[in-house]
């Protein structure tokens, strides 16, 4: 079991390779993009740095090897290639693995890691992809200024450098042992360390979590400034570091000097500084004269302040649940004051009330994540599809900073990446059949996110070639889906493809075409309390458009009785509510319509639709006009009780599969209230009134 350290760093190492994933594809766009090459780098080699530190070795080999790839890239010794690019996303599943396996002991493990190593390796080996600029003017004459260079680096000597290392004082706090960084300097060439333990304090005072103990290093090395600063990444936010460097030369097998000067600095806590290596000097004077030294960096006055904090999802959960609860109690204690008289106490009540309203509002933002964090994976997904179709596909996001519920958009993943993969796999056509039609042979999936309300719209639109509602309808009938003389307008045809078994794929493949998927897709969508519907246009291409709410736990709702039973309508559903007297009902109430503002308006009788008891006296009712995509429609109920915040809770296994209830809530009194999802009972009740017309048209 992973202690809380190695924890932390998964999740970092985690974040770090969806970072990785999102620069891929800048870089897949952009290959000669040097800034982008150095953030892939970095990424690896904290990662690496990691691993390293906390236990997670064979990850720490593995991201080296890949890292090298990427060393070599921003050296100009290899370009960025599509293989590259491909095996590079697959280095990242499998880092993936390795982050949920931790070390290997199994040897078909073993030999698997081994496999990709040299894959990787396959990409820097001697010889292999190197390249000469071609700016230059030719290899042959390229060569010769490097030659040179080399030779007088070769007779100047070995470079070397000063590194102070400071800790800061909460260093040890996130799992770092600050040995191991020390390690990793000296592992770049030869060194030696000095050690100040001036501010230690004594051990009557001895804090175990606190460090105050910093560190010179005089590094002799082949590599340069960037390689030593790169030792630093995974904890340049809790040090301070500066380098400095030295006259070249062997000072540190120096056995005249150095020893001295090391054992006086560690015993006076004077630290070493650039200039007392002047006496080291090898090169000459005026060689030396002609290089331009960087000032020394600001000392770090303060640590930045934390902007930011992970925490954990489950903990959120339960602050969730804890709110949830404080919601139910503040409407048993809104009850209870309503019927005091105490002025003091009813005081106390109203402010308690604003408390709980903010707790909930806060709650509720840190509940929210943004769907920007899942498009990778939907991005890596669509550039799969590509290459494994051979079809030029292009996937373009708007409104990713869209924030949703973190358990919706869990909710979500699949039946996205169903819906994408479809639009790939059925929709886009291939290039030739596409410049055939006058298309970009580059087909476009794009999914748009935008606030209705207090509701999320998802939609995925593709420019393929749509859905034919012939074909749609013809295969329904065959499946035994829908009678071959049901009369369906266009959308509910195309709808038809959310029916269980339903497909038209003519033969199944490894993407798609088993007949299951989009019966599934409307199945979790609606566990969320959501609605997919879709509209298609031949040859224009296809949207299937999701309707979320923002959260499933705390909602604002309208308390409404009808034949003495509570029932909730959210808030957001409802448009307005009407009197009887302010709309005109159509003569005896044939076909259950009202006009209002000019407008035909079905409406639902409630008391009918529930307990089979038609409303005595319309006029004595209310109605509720609700949306329903661009339409709307009326919901007669006969009281309203008020507006409340109420906490959803979920129906018990015997009224899951209640399509018109998506959940209920204890009020204050303790009663319990149903929730009514306003858009699955316009359903129902639209199927009892089509299954209606059927049996008329067969007793005629």
């Amino acid at each position: 079991m992973l202690d809380r350290f190695q924890q932390k760093f998964v999740e970092e190492a985690t974040d770090n390779v969806a970072s990785i994933e999102e620069a891929l594809f800048e870089l897949e766009s952009d290959p000669e993009n040097k800034e982008i090459i150095e953030r892939l780098f970095r990424s690896m080699h904290t990662i690496k740095g990691g691993g390293a530190m906390f236990g997670f070795n064979d990850l720490s080999n593995f991201t080296h090897n890949l890292e090298t790839i990427y060393d070599h890239i921003r050296n100009d010794k290899i370009k960025v290639t599509k293989d590259i690019i491909s095996l590079t996303f697959e280095s990242l599943d499998y880092i993936r693995q390795l982050l949920e396996m931790g070390q290997l002991t199994d040897p078909d493990d073993i030999a698997r890691q081994q496999d990709y190593i040299k894959r990787l390796q396959a990409h820097f080996a001697p010889g292999e992809g190197l390249y000469v600029n071609p700016n230059k003017a030719g290899a042959q004459q390229a060569a010769q200024p490097v030659q040179q260079e080399a030779a007088k680096e070769e007779e100047a000597g070995p470079k070397n450098y000063l590194v102070n290392f400071e800790p800061f004082e909460n260093l040890l706090s996130n799992g770092t042992n600050p040995l191991f960084i020390i390690e990793d300097l000296m592992a770049l060439g030869e060194a030696k360390t000095v050690s100040y333990l001036q501010d230690v304090h004594p051990f009557t005072e001895f804090e175990p979590l606190t460090i105050r103990i910093k560190w010179q290093v005089i590094l002799q090395t082949d590599q340069d400034v960037n390689d030593i600063k790169d030792v630093f990444i995974f904890v340049e936010d809790d040090c301070k570091v500066e380098i400095a460097e030295l006259p070249k030369g062997d000072i540190v097998n120096n056995t005249d000097k150095l020893p001295e000067m090391m054992a006086n600095a560690h015993n006076t806590g004077v630290m070493l500084k650039k200039e007392d290596f002047d006496a080291f000097k090898v090169v000459k004077a005026e060689a030396a004269a002609k290089k331009q030294e960087a000032g020394p960096k600001q000392p770090q006055q303060e640590a930045a302040k934390i902007a930011t904090q992970r925490v954990s999802s489950a903990k959120i959960d339960e602050l969730v649940n804890a709110v949830g609860e404080l919601v139910t109690m503040q409407a048993q204690l809104n009850l209870i004051a309503s019927k005091s008289d105490n002025e003091a106490f009813a005081s106390i009540t109203e402010q308690m009330e604003k408390i709980t309203r903010q707790l909930r509002e806060t709650s509720f933002e840190m509940s929210l994540v943004p769907l920007q964090g899942e498009l990778v994976r939907f991005q890596r997904l669509v550039r799969d599809l590509s290459n494994k179709l051979g079809k030029e596909l292009e996937f373009v996001v708007e409104g990713g900073e869209i924030e949703l519920d973190k358990n919706i958009i869990e909710h979500l993943i699949d039946p996205l990446l169903h819906i994408i993969r479809n639009s790939g796999d059925h929709g886009i056509e291939m290039p030739d059949e596409r410049i055939k039609k006058g298309k970009n042979p580059k087909g476009t999936i794009l999914l748009k996110a935008f606030y209705s309300g207090s509701n999320v719209v998802i939609q995925i639109i593709d420019d393929g070639k749509g859905m034919d509602p012939e074909k749609i309808f013809a295969k329904a009938v065959e499946k035994g889906i829908i009678d071959k003389n049901a009369n369906l307008t266009k959308k509910e045809i195309l709808n038809l493809i959310f029916a269980s078994g339903f497909s038209t794929a003519e033969k199944i493949s490894d993407v798609s075409g088993r007949g299951v998927g989009m019966d599934v897709v409307r199945t979790k969508i609606q566990e969320v309390r959501g609605e997919v519907t879709v509209d298609s246009e031949i040859d224009k291409g296809t949207t299937l458009t999701l309707d979320i709410p923002l959260t499933l736990s705390i909602i604002d709702g309208l308390m409404t009785k009808v034949n003495g039973e509570q029932f909730i309508f959210p808030l957001s559903n409802i448009e307005r509510i009407l009197n009887p007297q302010e709309v005109k009902f159509n003569e005896n109430g044939v076909g259950n319509i009202f006009t209002y503002t000019g407008e035909q308006i079905l409406y639902i009788d409630l008391n009918n639709l529930f307990y089979q008891k038609p409303v005595e006296n319309m006029m004595d009712s209310k109605i509720l006009l609700v949306k329903n995509g661009d339409k709307r429609v009326g919901m007669v109920i006969d009281q309203i009780v008020g507006e409340y915040q109420i906490v959803v809770k979920p129906l018990g296994r015997f009224l899951r599969k209640v399509d018109m209830i998506s959940g209920a809530s204890v009020m204050g009194d303790g009663s319990l209230s149903l929730i009514v999802d306003t858009t699955r009972l316009i359903n129902y009740n639209k199927g009892l009134r089509n299954k209606k017309q059927q049996q008329v048209k067969k007793e005629e």
